[in-house]
């Protein structure tokens, strides 16, 4: 539309450049009303990117945790389960023995966890 109305080429009036030269500026001022709201949108889309980020952080630490605190009794019971002579396998409470083990050291650990949650937060 510039080239169009510097040449003259169409042979247009006096009217018909005033119309050529105010669409060549709202079309420059709508090409720049675009660029502005496509910068905002982009920023719009990094900081909800950022807290989706945090928010997936936050729930892999709580599955990271809880991962830790039930391979406690998996280590203990797959020791247990060994076919090699262990503490307690004669005993009437061999099964009970364990996971009673078990269940207090991931008690301490799950409490040991949440003291220092408590103390750092």
């Amino acid at each position: 539309m510039m080239k169009m109305a510097r040449t003259d080429f169409l042979g247009l009036t006096e009217d018909e450049k005033d119309f050529l030269d105010d669409l060549i500026i709202e079309t420059s001022q709508a090409l720049e009303t675009a660029q502005t709201y496509t910068n905002i949108l982009v920023s719009t889309m990094d900081a909800y990117a950022s807290i989706i980020s945090n928010n997936q952080n936050l729930v892999l630490k709580r599955l990271s945790t809880l991962t830790i605190f039930l391979s406690i009794p998996v280590l203990i019971a797959s020791i247990y389960g060994m076919n090699v002579p262990l503490p307690f396998q004669t005993s009437t409470h061999a099964f009970w023995i364990p996971s009673l083990i078990s269940v207090v050291i991931l008690c301490f650990a799950i409490f040991n966890y949440f003291s220092n949650i408590k103390r750092s937060g």
